[in-house]
């Protein structure tokens, strides 16, 4: 297993590192610190290697690492909201950054969480249904159910911004 696991990890760096740091820095929207949420993801594989075959490295790194990376916002806020509380401090903070075009960030943000997740995996990383099923965890029907829903939605909003003229 452990030779598989080297050529797995190398195949995955060589060719998909750079789209899966992508995809988790706009999933999360934080792109600063998509990069170590990536690799901390492969430390964890190379660590403790999921007890279940993985058959696409790219989408199970990418769903660890966002979810990394969400734990870690959701402790930094709860952090930055203890301090302003007993400090009366207002911190804030908004990441900045362009990875893709305006628009599209800006279309993906008005879906849910989910949808989001999903189109960014589907759409952004070319993964298939079946692997953000795996990935995720969820059915492939669970996964294209999403994907029509998020097209629908998107839909309705480029038809309301053309009324608008």
């Amino acid at each position: 297993m452990a030779e598989k696991t080297d050529i797995d990890l190398g195949l995955f760096i060589a060719n998909e590192y750079s789209k899966v740091v992508s995809a988790v820095g706009l999933i999360t929207g934080n792109r600063q610190d998509a990069p170590d949420a990536v690799q901390d993801a492969i430390v964890g594989y190379l660590s403790k290697p999921p007890a279940r075959q993985i058959e696409n490295l790219a989408a199970w790194i990418t769903v660890v690492a966002c979810n990394r990376l969400r734990d870690s916002g959701r402790s930094k806020n709860a952090e930055a909201r203890a301090v302003a509380k007993f400090a009366g401090d207002s911190a804030s903070s908004s990441d900045s950054g362009n990875l893709i075009d305006v628009d599209i960030a800006k279309a993906l943000a008005l879906l849910p969480p989910q949808q989001h997740e999903i189109c960014v995996l589907h759409y952004l990383m070319d993964l298939s249904v079946s692997a953000i099923a795996e990935g995720l965890g969820v059915s492939e029907s669970t996964v294209k159910t999403q994907l029509q829903r998020a097209r629908n939605r998107l839909a309705n909003e480029i038809r309301k911004e053309d009324h608008r003229g």
